[in-house]
């Protein structure tokens, strides 16, 4: 899902805090020995499912073999990964293309290249008596996010279309962390949830069923089912002047995905870093990861920008305005040329 918690007072702390501890002293990024391929420096959450593609490609050397070594640079909050990459202490962090939307807006020079729709999805109890969306009517209602997360704001879209009222005035909503609501569902205190893929493929299926997709209620809003939120962002003057490294990335990374996709057994070898407690979770973790990858390849800058458009209008009518790019249209450049 699509929220990021947003002080911009916060920015100059964050930035005092990397730099004391070091985390934009000089690298060996650009000045490798004679022979070594350049470094790739890569910001992921450090418990993030981003990891898991991570470990993929530097195990099987999808990095070296595409000219370049991998370097991972944890963090414990999104709004670290960001920071770094607006500092120079990373080159390429996964965030949604609203954030890069904003920043080139403010002036910014960051380029977004697809990597997987969004798939979380309206989970409820089977005692709850929800057979539909209607029934969400007078029930807390929890969000994996805040006010402005994206499947949120398609949830109200969807109910307003589809069955006639709004969710956030019909229903309670409760927004908490994504961890934090599965354990509230669990305890049965909150009926009915819209969380992360990687959260509700850990929901007890004895117990737990996906009312609907996330995916599946975009047509009815007029958005692509298939429609790209999260990719590699960078500098698009680092791509140009790097534009060798950028390809070598892009195919290693599709290439781990690739693997993560087609081979049951690559998810033995990360499943420590999934948390699954068991076979099942892990094979609902995998079905969930597969149903994000964009089948739609191909999709030229122009279309992807035109579908971002639709999305920020969708948003700006439910009053997410704070969310949209200043004057509410999609920068040139937002979607990488190169993808």
């Amino acid at each position: 899902m699509w929220s990021r918690g947003r002080c911009q007072f916060r920015f100059p702390l964050l930035l005092l805090a990397l730099v004391a501890g070091g985390l934009f002293a000089p690298d060996a990024h650009g000045a490798d020995a004679e022979g070594q391929p350049p470094t790739i420096r890569v910001g992921a959450l450090k418990f993030g499912s981003v990891n898991w593609e991570l470990d993929v490609m530097a195990r099987h050397g999808f990095d070296r073999a595409n000219g370049f070594v991998l370097k991972t640079v944890d963090f414990a909050g999104k709004d670290g990964a960001d920071v770094a990459l607006q500092g120079g202490a990373v080159d390429i962090i996964m965030t949604d293309w609203l954030w890069v939307a904003k920043r080139r807006a403010a002036g910014g020079d960051f380029t977004f290249s697809a990597h997987s729709h969004v798939t979380g999805g309206l989970m409820v109890r089977k005692d709850a008596g929800i057979a539909g969306i209607a029934d969400l009517k007078g029930k807390k209602l929890g969000i994996g996010g805040g006010p402005a997360d994206k499947s949120w704001i398609i949830l109200r879209a969807f109910a307003q279309k589809t069955a006639g009222f709004d969710p956030a005035s019909a229903s309670t909503p409760v927004f908490a962390a994504p961890p934090l609501l599965n354990e509230t569902m669990r305890r049965g205190d909150i009926p009915a949830a819209i969380n992360f893929w990687q959260y509700n493929a850990r929901l007890d299926s004895d117990k737990f069923v996906e009312l609907i997709k996330v995916e599946d209620m975009l047509p009815s809003v007029g958005l692509p089912a298939d429609m790209p939120l999260l990719g590699w962002v960078f500098s698009a003057r680092w791509a140009k002047d790097n534009p060798a490294l950028v390809k070598g990335y892009l195919a290693a990374a599709s290439a781990a995905r690739k693997i993560l996709a087609d081979s049951p057994s690559e998810w033995q070898a990360i499943r420590k870093l999934t948390g699954a407690a068991d076979d099942a979770t892990l094979e609902k973790l995998r079905a969930a990861y597969r149903r994000g990858i964009i089948a739609k390849e191909g999709a030229t800058p122009e279309d992807l920008a035109r579908d971002a458009q639709r999305m920020i209008a969708l948003l700006t009518s439910l009053g997410d305005k704070a969310d949209a790019p200043p004057g509410g249209a999609v920068p040139a450049g937002t979607f990488f040329a190169g993808s």
